[in-house]
């Protein structure tokens, strides 16, 4: 029951069952804990519950970009503003490598809090030393105790992650919204019936564990056609003419093709397909995407 709830959420346990929590199997354990952690870490970073994020939006991009970043691309982002509002000509691209120098981490924190989070330790050549200092800094923030200098040197990706999503919920920094932005910001409610029913086919698809397949936007990471020939398949292994499946659909073309062979899968396992074609799914109309996986 718990791993069905874990996957129900969204946790990939693929090739783990109960039988590794009952024997104790390490490796499965801690692959399930780093993702329940992530995401009750992650669980703010969003639009819905930290509308502010809207100020990382590139040039060009609207809220429904953003909407679509997972956590990480989002707190990338997010250090990469406050160098920029510092005046620093650097941009990480990790979580990992890119701050095992402390460098980023420590014109962050100045940035969120000038009295209490210093560049001193900017001066300390011993990287491990300097981690520390910047480690102290946080705490100063309210950050726990939940990394060793050494975790920061060697460009933990994990461990940074749940680091600086700390620092994030903590202190993010970002200029609150006026009225006009917060209400635009407030048009993303995951709550709202149309999107709640994508919601739901999202935690559906996940959950079947299929090798390889994880979403986070349903109209979005179906219009290639393989998700939802995964999914077909899934359900019933004869239904699907694979033959007729790009496994690297790269334009739309070739998305099309995938797609007329998944309206066929479907139309093999006895579902109603009247006025669904494979370009609905390619452009990722939303009223027969859903009605599909419906």
């Amino acid at each position: 029951m718990g791993i069905a709830a874990a996957k129900g959420v969204g946790v990939k346990l693929i090739g783990i069952d109960s039988n590794d929590f009952i024997n104790k199997v390490p490796k499965n354990i801690l692959a399930f804990a780093w993702q329940a952690v992530r995401m009750a870490l992650a669980k703010k970073i969003t639009l819905k519950d930290t509308p502010e994020i809207m100020r990382l939006a590139l040039e060009g991009e609207d809220l429904n970009h953003l909407n679509k970043l997972p956590p990480e691309q989002l707190l990338i982002r997010w250090i990469n503003f406050h160098l920029k509002a510092a005046g620093v000509d650097r941009e990480v691209k990790n979580l990992g490598k890119d701050l095992s120098d402390s460098f980023a981490l420590l014109h962050v924190l100045n940035q969120l809090d000038k009295t209490k989070c210093s560049l001193d330790a900017l001066a300390e050549e011993d990287l491990n030393k300097r981690a520390e200092q910047m480690i102290l800094n946080s705490q100063a923030l309210g950050v726990s105790d939940i990394c060793s200098a050494r975790d920061i040197t060697v460009g933990n990706t994990k461990v940074n992650t749940i680091f600086v999503a700390y620092i994030f919920n903590t202190k993010h920094g970002l200029t609150e919204l006026t009225a006009e932005e917060y209400e635009a910001a407030g048009m993303i409610d995951d709550d709202v019936a149309g999107t709640r029913e994508e919601r739901t086919f999202r935690f559906f698809i996940n959950a079947l564990g299929i090798d390889g397949i994880y979403i986070n936007d349903v109209l979005e990471d179906c219009r290639d056609g393989l998700v939802l020939a995964a999914v077909c398949h899934r359900i019933n292994d004869k239904c699907v003419d694979w033959k007729k499946i790009d496994k690297n659909p790269n334009n739309d073309f070739k998305k099309n093709i995938n797609n007329n062979a998944v309206v066929d899968a479907c139309k093999n396992m006895g579902l109603k397909m009247i006025g669904i074609g494979g370009v609905d799914l390619t452009k990722g109309d939303r009223k027969l995407t859903l009605a599909t996986v419906w």
